[in-house]
């Protein structure tokens, strides 16, 4: 597997400074990294480019931030517009992953709500509605895949793993043309442990981010907010990365990603740097 690092803790100067931010992953060690939709846009693939060959770094993977769940459910053709948008910026470029969260409604409504509660609109906890949303979304991924050569890896936050992980596992039975871009660190949080996601779903993974966090006694009693802030350095908290890596390496091939992601807290590129060389190290150790 290849080991990157995701552009989102920069914020606005993925488009105000792109060089300055590629250079600096391509500094920490990144064999790539994965930008979004939301802060570069899908306008200028020339420039991108040419800041990515000049620091020999590869874009991983490029994230959709304009797919939401409930859009998915009752109008799944904006979810597809804004998919099909970074299919046509990704299709020409060596990996052609698009990483897309589902965004479960209303975000000002989550500060007080704890992972066990998951997302504030009721339709989301019905079964029949969520198998809707995962058939809706892999008719998108078919289609995608087969006019642009694109593969759509679903990306998680908590919400997916609320009801027993009724999203999670809808998608993981009724999309099986959507790949996870599994986020160890909400997945875990929320009392899912990656490794056995990995091992029970090994053809499903093909990209994977990488975040470290401390145990909580009762994991889904938190606050989405407070455990939003509360995320570490890899290699500090409590998620067993020797462990881990081991897994990853059994299901991942040599052309898969493994993404660090820093994006809220007292992150900044030494946290980069430190991450990658100690995945490298782990690595290079036989985990």
């Amino acid at each position: 597997m290849k080991i990157g690092g995701h552009c989102v803790l920069f914020g606005k100067q993925i488009a105000e400074d792109t060089d300055g931010v590629i250079s600096r992953l391509a500094f920490a060690g990144a064999e790539g990294c994965e930008l979004g939709q939301r802060f570069f846009g899908v306008d200028d693939r020339d420039k991108l480019t040419a800041v990515l060959e000049k620091h020999d770094i590869s874009l991983a993977g490029m994230h959709c931030n304009g797919m939401t769940l409930p859009d998915l459910l009752n109008d799944p053709d904006k979810s597809r517009a804004s998919l099909t948008a970074v299919a046509r910026f990704v299709a020409p470029l060596p990996n052609r992953n698009i990483i897309a969260s589902g965004g479960p409604g209303d975000m000002n409504a989550f500060p007080q709500i704890t992972l066990r509660e998951g997302s504030p609109i009721a339709e989301l906890h019905d079964a029949a509605n969520v198998r809707k949303i995962a058939e809706n979304l892999n008719a998108i991924a078919r289609d995608l895949k087969a006019e642009y050569g694109v593969q759509i890896h679903y990306h998680n936050h908590s919400w997916e793993f609320a009801d027993n992980g009724l999203i999670w596992f809808a998608l993981a039975e009724y999309a099986p043309d959507v790949k996870f871009a599994l986020d160890t660190g909400w997945a875990a949080v929320s009392g899912f442990d990656p490794v056995e996601l990995l091992e029970r779903y090994p053809d499903r993974f093909t990209y994977v981010h990488l975040r470290d966090y401390l145990k909580s006694p009762v994991p889904g009693n938190r606050i989405f907010k407070e455990v939003h802030t509360g995320f570490v350095d890899l290699g500090t908290g409590d998620m067993n990365y020797p462990r881990l890596m081991h897994a990853m390496d059994k299901v991942l091939g040599q052309d898969d990603w493994a993404i660090v992601e820093y994006e809220l807290g007292n992150f900044d590129t030494d946290s980069y740097q430190k991450a990658i060389g100690y995945l490298k190290e782990l690595r290079s150790k036989g985990f």
